[in-house]
Formats: C-alpha cells, structure tokens, sequence
C-alpha cells in the first residue's frame, strides 16, 4: 500500500534521510522507530511533501507518488496525525470538523457517525478547540482526518505528552484503522504502544532504516535505543 525505495529527503540543503527504503501493507501496522533526530517525522514528511525529495521513489497502492503539494495528499488517499496537534484552537469543534470537508469537497453528513464514535466531540461541538484537554485536542485531531477515510494513516508521535487513559485510547484508534483496512505507518516513543500494536517495526539510525522485525526485539531495541 505504501513503499518508500531509497528515499533522500530533507530541508534546503541539508540532506536527513538517506536511501530509506520501506513498506507498508493494507490492514498492517508498522512502527518507524529510533531515537530523536534520527529521520523519523521526517520520513514521514517526505511522503506529505513537507521534506524536499531529492532521491528515490514514494508509491501508494503501487502507483507513483509524483505529487507533492502536501494540499494534495488527502486525495491521494494519504492522512498524516502530525506530532503537533493540527487543529484550529479558535474554531469550534465542529469548524474543525467542518474544514477539511469542505476543502475536499466531501459531504458534511461525515461528521455524524464521528460524532457516534466520539461523543465527547458532540458535547463539545460549540466549544472552542483550544479550550479542549491535550487528550481531546489530540481525538479531534485524529477525528480530521479520519472523516476522510484514508487508505494510508502517517501518525507521527500521538501519545506526546498525554494522560494514560488518553494514550490507550489512541491505542485503539490505531488498531481500528489497520481493522478498516488501511496501512498505517506509525511513530511513537512509547515502546508498550509499539509492542502491542505493530505487526513489524523498522529501526531507524541517523537517516536510514538499519534493521526490520516482525515482532518487537528487545536486543535490537537496545541496540538502537539503548533500551533493555
């Protein structure tokens, strides 16, 4: 669903990322992970067309990614939860749920069954998004991008600073999506997260993929991360 093969990225004329090479399936998901600054949000961004691509080839469900107008990505079937919370804190709920509807030109009647599936953002439809918690901004966050059925989630960091009851929420949000079928590509510090959710985990080291598992391994996770 998502194949990234010997991808150079990076801002200007600084080069992060250097030959990444990995893939994504339908109903899979795989962990990127390493230690801080090694590429991880930036491969991510190389794929939204957020990092310049300067090598390599990005396809999703085996066709080219040639686009990179990040405005774009969503109807290419691509839907990024970025480390910082992409929400509008001084539109309602609702507003928040309304933008990305309207700039995709999907219908508004979306919004009911997220409503179904979150009602703490019913309750708080009429409320201002930056007065929310740091739980909820990151649900509404996620709630955006989720209207617009993806086929491929980029999720970068979700349970940042968050409550535990939050990051088992996000938990299930993450294991939900590979349920629909999509391929989620996720980065996350939270090794338990990374453990109980992933069905592979690529490690990553100063810009390029060093290793990839099929199950969590702790020597490797002490390798790279210095973890046991």
């Amino acid at each position: 669903m998502l194949e990234l093969e010997g991808v150079d990225a990076g801002y200007g004329n600084v080069r992060i990322l250097r030959g990444v090479t990995l893939r994504v399936g339908a109903g899979e998901i795989v962990g990127l992970v390493g230690r801080n600054g090694v590429g991880k949000s930036t491969t991510l961004r190389a794929v939204m067309g957020l990092a310049d691509r300067m090598a390599g080839r990005i396809r999703v469900g085996g066709r080219p990614l040639a686009e990179t107008d990040p405005s774009r990505m969503a109807s290419m079937g691509i839907g990024y939860v970025a480390q910082h919370r992409e929400i509008c804190p001084e539109l309602t709920v609702e507003e928040n749920l309304r933008v990305p509807l309207f700039a995709s030109g999907r219908p508004l009647q979306r919004i009911a069954p997220i409503y179904e599936r979150f009602p703490r953002l019913r309750e708080r439809a009429r409320q201002r998004a930056g007065s929310l918690s740091g739980g909820e901004r990151k649900i509404l966050a996620f709630a955006r991008v989720m209207l617009l059925e993806p086929s491929v989630y980029l999720i970068d960091e979700p349970t940042e600073g968050l409550m535990p009851s939050a990051v088992n929420e996000i938990g299930t949000l993450v294991g939900e999506m590979r349920s629909s079928g999509a391929a989620v590509l996720l980065v996350e510090q939270d090794l338990d997260l990374i453990r109980s959710l992933c069905d592979r985990v690529y490690w990553m080291n100063v810009g390029h993929v060093e290793a990839c598992t099929d199950t969590f391994d702790a020597a490797t996770a002490e390798r790279y991360l210095g973890v046991k």
